[in-house]
């Protein structure tokens, strides 16, 4: 897709190979803007407006303000079952818990947040050595207590039905220092940050994340370009972010340049 992508942009097209091309490009990035599509394929933004309005029309794509969105964009409040979230990309997600697990030193104070690529990363401190890792997710914490000597800070509060996390009050971190800490989500994009689809766990990993020297975003492909109900933390909030290898080159591009954003791409 990329080479041909990169053809595309010294190509003229009739209106209905355009249109098929804008096709692609959306339903790869997800999300874009009518000035990216005008610029990416050299032709007005009233070109692309028209074009738009016609795959609007056919029931390609659903279209935004500004822009338009793939059809397989989840609903903003869909949230995946805990079994399909433990199958779904997992090869991406060892490969990015790998590559975030080269971040720990021996003795740091860590938080590892909810979710199944956190879950990946807990899995390479087996031989890491006295780590404090403050956590929110019951799961996570029963299987580094049977497996390591680390010692190990539990967030006390409401776990949340069937996703093994904690809501609890946000005094309980005042006090709390950490090195690095770790998190996933649900949906990403640069404009709306970090999004998951429930209030609690983002206002309380909110509170964990604000109280870390580094915030590391462990985010596999797929969540890019995908909007979820609440924001965790904006772009700026976020030290580095680890994803993988399937990343478009549209989205892998715009996290590029962003200047204070340490940005890793897993092989």
């Amino acid at each position: 897709m990329e080479g041909q992508q990169g053809k595309d942009r010294n190509l003229t097209y009739y209106a209905v190979e355009r249109q098929s091309r804008i096709l692609d490009y959306i339903n790869e990035s997800k999300r874009v803007s009518v000035n990216d599509l005008a610029e990416y394929f050299h032709v007005s933004p009233s070109t692309i407006r028209n074009d738009l309005a016609v795959l609007k029309k056919d029931g390609q794509i659903r279209r935004t303000h500004g822009g338009a969105m793939a059809l397989s964009i989840s609903k903003v409040g869909l949230e995946e079952s805990m079994d399909d979230r433990l199958t779904n990309n997992m090869a991406e997600k060892e490969k990015i818990a790998k590559l975030a697990s080269d971040q720990i030193d021996d003795g740091d104070t860590i938080a590892l947040l909810a979710g199944t690529t956190i879950f990946s990363l807990a899995k390479y401190l087996v031989d890491k050595k006295n780590l404090t890792i403050v956590l929110n997710d019951l799961q996570i914490a029963w299987w580094l207590n049977e497996h390591t000597t680390h010692r190990l800070f539990i967030v006390g509060g409401f776990v949340r039905n069937k996703f093994h996390c904690m809501n609890f009050d946000a005094s309980a971190v005042d006090f709390i220092n950490i090195d690095k800490a770790f998190f996933s989500c649900t949906a990403f994009s640069v404009e709306k940050g970090a999004m998951v689809p429930d209030l609690n766990l983002a206002t309380t990993e909110r509170c964990i994340l604000n109280r870390a020297a580094t915030v590391i975003l462990l985010c596999d492909s797929s969540k890019f370009g995908e909007v979820s109900f609440i924001k965790v933390v904006g772009v700026n909030d976020i030290d580095m972010v680890i994803t993988d290898s399937n990343l478009p080159k549209f989205h892998r591009d715009t996290m590029e340049a962003i200047e204070q954003l340490d940005f890793i791409v897993a092989p």
